[in-house]
């Protein structure tokens, strides 16, 4: 089995049982960003569930430094982790203990990959609204 659905697979697991892990073995840790999104990538498949929007983390030089990178980082939203107004969200695996206000956006069309970076512009286009929403980081 390919070692990026492997450790796909073992977070996975993690997350859902609210276990956490120091570090991934040698022989399936991700070494590069690319090789991290390509874990990241397999969530879908390991946990059956449909991507529903993406999270961008780091947008800010103190928080880059808080957590050890040099830009921004991607992340998928998985469907059962989004909940309605109103909903009981379970604090399992929930250990930083913190709810972060953020701004969630609604886009009216998909971005899709291409070689140029959309200018901000494009990207302001394609949102259809802007709202408030909660982040609860494990």
């Amino acid at each position: 089995m390919d070692k990026h659905r492997l450790a796909a697979e073992l977070l996975w697991d993690c997350a859902e049982s609210g276990r956490f892990t120091d570090a991934l073995a040698d022989d399936i840790r991700p070494m590069t960003r690319a090789e991290g999104y390509a874990v990241q990538a397999q969530w879908p498949i390991v946990s059956g569930e449909r991507v529903v929007g993406w999270k961008i983390a780091a947008t800010s030089q103190a928080g880059r430094e808080h957590i050890g990178v040099s830009g921004p980082l991607a992340g998928r939203i998985l469907n059962s982790r989004v909940y309605a107004d109103g909903s009981e969200v379970p604090s399992l695996g929930n250990g930083m203990r913190v709810a972060e206000p953020e701004f969630g956006f609604a886009m009216a069309r998909d971005l899709a990959p291409r070689g140029s970076a959309y200018t901000v512009d494009e990207v302001l286009d394609a949102v259809d609204c802007v709202f408030p929403s909660i982040e609860l980081p494990s």
